[in-house]
C-alpha cells in the first residue's frame, strides 16, 4: 500500500510539473499541423461623406490632438493616399470607395470598414479615430516565460516529493 502511495504521488508531481514547462516539440506538432485563423474584432464601420470623403482625427492617449502628423491610407499592401493632420487633429482624404483599409499614423494602425454614404449601416460612424499607441506593439510579462515556470515547476514538485517523504517517515514510525 506504502508503494502505491508513492507511486501516487510521484505521478500527481510529474503531471505538476508537466502542466508547468512548456512542451515545443508538442507545441510545433501541433502548429505544423493546425491552421490558425485570427479574426480582428476591432474593424470599424466609417460612412463616406460626399465625393468619396474618408475624414478621421488623430489624437494621442490623452484625447490631445496629434498636429501635422503622418497619415497613411492603405488598401492591402498597397498605398492609396498620404496626407497630414491640421492643427486639431483632423485628416480627409478625397477619392475613396466602398471597402476595407489600413489607416496608419506613426506606429499606430487602424482598419477601417469604408461605405458609400448611401448604403453604410446606421451603426457607421461620420469619421475615424485613430489614438496613437492604442494599438502599438503592446509589452508581454518577460518574467513569466518559460525559465520562471520551470522554476515554479520544480518547486511545487520539490514540494510534493518532501511531503510525500514526510508522510512516508511518519508511516513508518507508527507502530
Amino acid at each position: 500500500m506504502k508503494h502505491y502511495s508513492l507511486f501516487k504521488s510521484a505521478v500527481v508531481a510529474l503531471a505538476a510539473i508537466g502542466m508547468m514547462v512548456p512542451a515545443p516539440q508538442l507545441r510545433a506538432a501541433t502548429a505544423a499541423s493546425t491552421k490558425v485563423v485570427t479574426v480582428d474584432a476591432s474593424v470599424f464601420d466609417i460612412g463616406l461623406k460626399s465625393d468619396g470623403v474618408f475624414a478621421g482625427r488623430v489624437v494621442d492617449h490623452t484625447g490631445a490632438p496629434a498636429a501635422k502628423a503622418e497619415v497613411i491610407v492603405r488598401q492591402g499592401h498597397q498605398v492609396v493616399a498620404q496626407t497630414k493632420t491640421d492643427a486639431e487633429g483632423h485628416f480627409a482624404v478625397k477619392g475613396l470607395r466602398g471597402g476595407v483599409y489600413e489607416v496608419s499614423s506613426g506606429k499606430t494602425v487602424g482598419t477601417y470598414r469604408v461605405w458609400n454614404e448611401t448604403v453604410a449601416p446606421p451603426a457607421a460612424k461620420e469619421q475615424a479615430l485613430l489614438v496613437l499607441g492604442q494599438n502599438g506593439a503592446r509589452g508581454q510579462f518577460g518574467a513569466m516565460g518559460g525559465g520562471v515556470l520551470l522554476v515554479a515547476g520544480i518547486a511545487i514538485a520539490a514540494l510534493v516529493v518532501g511531503i510525500i517523504a514526510l508522510d512516508e517517515a511518519n508511516d513508518d514510525s507508527t507502530p
